[in-house]
């Protein structure tokens, strides 16, 4: 059986609003066991400027290409036998 690991990383700016549950940003980080690191965001057509970070990756689009490079070996395999 495998084992996955991965950290999510939020800091609060000290001159954020926290509470009131607006004035914060949603911009994180993942890090993953082999040492990369992604900056991550919602996208600002979901969280307005200046409360996300368009340069992050958002969870949405991370999980199409999780799901689009764990199929792509066998897409490979198979056109692989095609053109053999």
């Amino acid at each position: 059986m495998s084992l996955y690991t991965a950290a999510v990383r939020w800091r609060r700016k000290p001159d954020e609003r926290f509470p009131d549950g607006r004035g914060y940003s949603r911009a994180h980080e993942w890090t993953f066991d082999g040492g990369a690191r992604v900056p991550a965001s919602s996208r600002p057509h979901v969280v307005p400027l200046p409360f996300s970070d368009p340069a992050g990756v958002d969870p949405e689009e991370a999980l199409a290409a999780s799901l689009a490079s764990r199929h792509m070996p066998s897409v490979l395999n198979f056109a692989r036998r095609i053109w053999s």
